[in-house]
């Protein structure tokens, strides 16, 4: 399978809900992180990801020491297609994760602006 990118472009929420998942604590439920539904829980369970922080530590696992910003969001992308999670909504996904480990974590970098 050739390697996709992550697109900000295709990360769009409902109004206020990267805002709100942003501003609230991890919550262990998948579903909270916007774009995941049912059965992108299916795909991530099958990986042993059971939990929100789950999820943000395979993404931290994805961050290698001289991974450029850009390399994590796509390789956080690419692991998404790997296991299955819902096409429509794996750009958003990577969004959300990377935006609150940013928050929690700063030094990670900064989200690409969008076209």
């Amino acid at each position: 399978m050739a390697a996709r990118r992550f697109d900000i472009n295709r990360s769009l929420d409902p109004p206020g809900a990267l805002a709100f998942f942003l501003a609230s604590a991890v919550n262990s439920d998948l579903t909270s992180v916007p774009g995941i539904g049912d059965a992108s829980v299916t795909a991530l369970r099958e990986q042993g990801i059971t939990t929100t922080h789950q999820l943000i530590g395979q993404f931290l696992l994805l961050k290698g020491e001289n991974t450029t910003w850009t390399e994590h969001l796509d390789a956080m992308y690419n692991w998404l297609t790997l296991v299955g999670t819902e096409i429509g909504s794996r750009s958003r996904v990577v969004h959300c994760i990377a935006e609150k480990c940013t928050i929690m974590i700063p030094s990670l970098s900064v989200i690409p602006e969008r076209d």
